[in-house]
């Protein structure tokens, strides 16, 4: 069974003045400063997931439109399409933060 991480310092003696000083170690705020930046990935990740199949989708669907005379049909056909993928695509970003 694991518990909670221990905090970490450091024990500073200034020669000079005989001053003893006690700070928490940097590693610490890193660690905290690297997970800040691993949630906003996610941020950006949710994002691709939401909004690349949607324009895929409708584009996509535009171009073969044009080449089988059938506007606006496979358009819309094909955004619906990226739509539902997109929102896959962001419940299993949501779920791998959740496990993380």
């Amino acid at each position: 069974m694991r518990g909670k991480p221990k905090d970490r310092y450091t024990l500073s003696l200034k020669e000079d003045t005989g001053d003893i000083s006690v700070a928490k170690r940097r590693e610490d705020a890193l660690k905290k400063r690297g997970e800040t930046w691993y949630y906003i990935g996610f941020v950006g990740e949710i994002g691709f997931a939401i909004a690349i199949p949607i324009a895929g989708g409708a584009i996509l669907g535009t171009y073969a439109d044009k080449v089988f005379l059938t506007y606006p049909t496979l358009t819309l056909s094909f955004l619906f399409l990226g739509f539902v993928v997109s929102i896959i695509g962001f419940i299993r970003t949501i779920q791998e933060i959740i496990r993380h």
